[in-house]
């Protein structure tokens, strides 16, 4: 039985999100579908993109990936198909897969075989008219081949990766959780490349707005309430939180907020 995974910015109010999944019941009853979020900032390409790549690896084999953030549908934007070793996702030539382009091994299919579409396309829901009824007919055992041709130009989203200089290694916010919790792009692999030459133990400062730490807690109740704490998050991505409360409302910082490590020596 095949899974699909639906991440869009459509939110919960209107129903395109249950029209796409009759689309794809339609064509493929038997598959089980999974929302995986519907709540991605409205038109936030980077959004969209670090929430899937946090998630999808944990799907069986063989999982449909469908992601509906697209500020360009009706224009001449491709709808594209990539395969990877385990994993299919179908979304938008805009950048949104950036992260899976930087981890997997892809085959990337510009969708351009129509009969797999709805009948009648429309220029503002093309999750319902291409992606929802392409996730089917892959589910259903359609081959990549067939639904679409295979390109190299895919567009490429310029990701902010964490760049070191000395003792420092400059981040930034990258996600906010409805927690409030401020979710950076400095991951525990590259802060262990980061710290390497310095040896171990290292003294360290977390430098955020006008706060600084002198060390990552190992859990959210680690501190005392209303203490701002760093820790490193369950996708092992450094995280700004507030325990018992809300690290956003509390510094005052949106995604793009500078967030510094620094080693004492």
């Amino acid at each position: 039985m095949s899974i699909i995974t639906l991440t869009t910015d459509f939110g919960l109010k209107d129903p395109f999100v249950g029209i796409m999944k009759g689309v794809i019941l339609s064509i493929c009853p038997q598959v089980t579908l999974i929302d995986l979020t519907h709540n991605v900032t409205s038109q936030d390409i980077k959004e969209a993109a670090f929430v899937l790549a946090g998630a999808y690896r944990f799907f069986p084999k063989g999982t449909i990936h469908v992601i509906v953030v697209d500020p360009g549908v009706g224009s001449q934007r491709r709808p594209l198909l990539v395969e990877t070793p385990n994993h299919f996702f179908i979304a938008p030539d805009n950048g949104v897969l950036e992260l899976i382009y930087q981890k997997e091994k892809v085959k990337v299919y510009h969708l351009n075989r129509s009969e797999y579409f709805l009948p009648q396309i429309s220029a503002t829901f093309h999750g319902r008219d291409i992606f929802a009824p392409v996730a089917a007919h892959l589910a259903h055992g359609v081959s990549p081949n067939a639904l679409g041709e295979k390109i190299t130009d895919f567009v490429r989203l310029n990701w902010p990766y964490p760049e070191s200089s000395g003792r420092r290694l400059r981040g930034e916010v990258v996600y906010i959780d409805r927690f409030g919790n401020l979710i950076t792009n400095i991951s525990k692999e590259d802060f262990a490349k980061f710290i390497k030459p310095f040896g171990q133990p290292a003294s360290l400062c977390i430098h955020i707005k006008d706060i600084t730490l002198d060390h990552i807690s190992p859990f959210y109740l680690a501190e005392r309430p209303g203490t701002i704490l760093a820790l490193w998050n369950s996708s092992d991505y450094l995280e700004i939180a507030c325990c018992l409360g809300n690290a956003k409302e509390r510094l005052g910082v949106g995604v793009g907020e500078i967030v510094v490590v620094e080693i004492i020596v």
